[in-house]
């Protein structure tokens, strides 16, 4: 295995999680895309977001719950939804 699949692999835990090193950062057990720009990504993870701010995103690779995307990231945030949200949702 390289230095990239062992950090992959390392990286399944079932739970939100981003890895940043230069200008790629990948996010795991991502569900569902909720918001993408070339500015702001938020992904939904089961129970919480994940949301990178930043500038010049691109997604590189989607694939079993996991994205790779290029790009300077600024910002990086975790929260969960409103209780209203959630009403919404079911």
């Amino acid at each position: 295995m390289s230095i990239k699949e062992d950090l992959l692999f390392d990286f399944a835990v079932n739970m939100p999680r981003i890895l940043v090193t230069g200008r790629t950062a990948v996010l795991d057990n991502v569900k569902k895309v909720m918001i993408l720009t070339d500015e702001e990504i938020v992904v939904f993870n089961g129970q919480k977001y994940t949301a990178l701010k930043g500038h010049d995103f691109i997604i590189t690779q989607m694939k079993d719950e996991r994205m790779l995307v290029a790009g300077e990231v600024e910002e990086i945030r975790f929260f969960t939804a409103s209780q209203e949200d959630k009403d919404r949702r079911d």
